[in-house]
């Protein structure tokens, strides 16, 4: 990276963290101080940071406690998530967000955690994992409808996640929770777009990886709700199997392509005919040719 680079990173990075504080000051974003958070414990780490659980103020319930890596060169997408959960009232499906806290290091220097509702079922592929035997069709349907019913919630508020996969979606008392929809937008601002993305290569809109259009012209697809639907379908036949997708293949290029050609996960065993029409219009390879997730939540709803 070059100085300039940093230098902008640095600015930016300061003009944001004064966002911050000028919110707190306001009481616009509730400050939980941290000194009276106790039993901290982490539960998680992600490609943005590590998530903790904590007791706040000797009480026995447990809030999450969310810190980033490279602060400075992602803050504001830090202040992106703040100002769109601030935003949003409030929704089932989509984690709380109770407000900031911070904590001062050896070099004084101070770093900011966000204070987030906890989950207490970990994220949706350690919930499939772990509980996947015991739970019936009428369970995995549920499952599918919270989780398109937070997308849909989203999307009508013109909000695109971009990042959908079963590691950012949490589970609490057996009720899903959608939660990092703020940092997404990080990812089409990074150079070397695909080499960051192989992590998730089998949740992602393989059309991001297609650098020509119908007519041959090289282009720069932009992921938008279609990438969301996708990425709905993926999940869902996840919800059906138990499993992430192309668990036993190496996440790389050669994977990319293939699924860029229409390479898709085969359905389970016993999987009702109208739910793999569901997953299977979701993935579809051409983006115009996917449902809205009204469509798909609506088709998912039991009681349609």
């Amino acid at each position: 990276m070059s100085n300039n680079t940093e230098i902008k990173f640095i600015d930016n990075s300061k003009e944001w963290i004064n966002w911050i504080e000028e919110s707190i000051v306001k009481k616009q974003i509730k400050y939980y101080d941290y000194k009276y958070f106790n039993n901290i414990q982490g539960i998680g780490l992600g490609r943005f940071g590590k998530v903790y659980r904590a007791n706040w103020n000797n009480s026995h319930n447990y809030l999450a406690l969310k810190l980033f890596f490279n602060f400075d060169t992602i803050t504001k997408e830090i202040v992106n998530e703040l100002k769109l959960h601030r935003e949003m009232d409030f929704h089932e499906n989509i984690i709380r967000f109770y407000g900031i806290t911070s904590e001062i290091q050896s070099d004084d220097s101070k770093r900011y955690l966000l204070v987030m509702e906890y989950a207490d079922n970990g994220t949706l592929r350690y919930y499939l994992s772990e509980y996947f035997e015991n739970l019936t069709w009428n369970d995995k349907l549920n499952l599918a409808f919270q989780l398109s019913n937070a997308i849909s919630y989203l999307h009508d508020k013109e909000i695109v996640h971009r990042n959908l996969h079963s590691n950012n979606i949490l589970v609490n008392k057996n009720t899903i929770k959608l939660t990092d929809f703020g940092l997404s937008e990080r990812i089409e601002e990074l150079s070397n777009v695909q080499s960051k993305l192989f992590g998730m290569v089998t949740y992602i809109d393989p059309q991001i990886f297609n650098r020509r259009d119908s007519n041959n012209q090289l282009q720069i697809y932009t992921l938008s709700k279609k990438s969301d639907i996708y990425s709905i379908g993926i999940l869902l036949w996840e919800i059906s199997s138990g499993r992430p997708p192309f668990c036993n293949e190496p996440y790389d290029v050669g994977l990319a392509m293939e699924i860029l050609q229409g390479l898709r996960e085969k359905p389970t065993l016993n999987t009702p005919k109208d739910y793999i029409k569901i997953y299977t219009d979701c993935w579809n390879n051409e983006p115009d040719n996917r449902p809205t997730i009204n469509q798909t939540t609506w088709n998912i709803n039991p009681n349609s």
